[in-house]
């Protein structure tokens, strides 16, 4: 179940967009989905694994915009892996 809703949001393919606290990843595979560059942050490693292999299965199986990119990174708001 998403709780946004991603037509009102306006998101646009090729916008980059971090989803702290990330999860199981629903929201970062709907944004993934419409094209977005998405980073997916969370604490919790296993969860991480979990998002990784479905960004992956979701790109072999040809449902994402080619251009549209996605990661994940182990990490939290207080401690954000990224420069400046």
């Amino acid at each position: 179940m998403l709780t946004v809703d991603f037509d009102r949001l306006g998101l646009r393919a090729g916008e980059r967009v971090l989803d702290m606290g990330c999860g199981a990843g629903r929201h970062a595979f709907e944004m993934y989905r419409r094209g977005a560059d998405v980073i997916a942050l969370d604490q919790d490693a296993d969860e991480l694994a979990t998002v990784s292999e479905w960004f992956a299965a979701m790109r072999a199986e040809g449902s994402i915009p080619a251009s549209a990119e996605a990661d994940v990174k182990q990490g939290d708001a207080l401690n954000l892996p990224f420069p400046d």
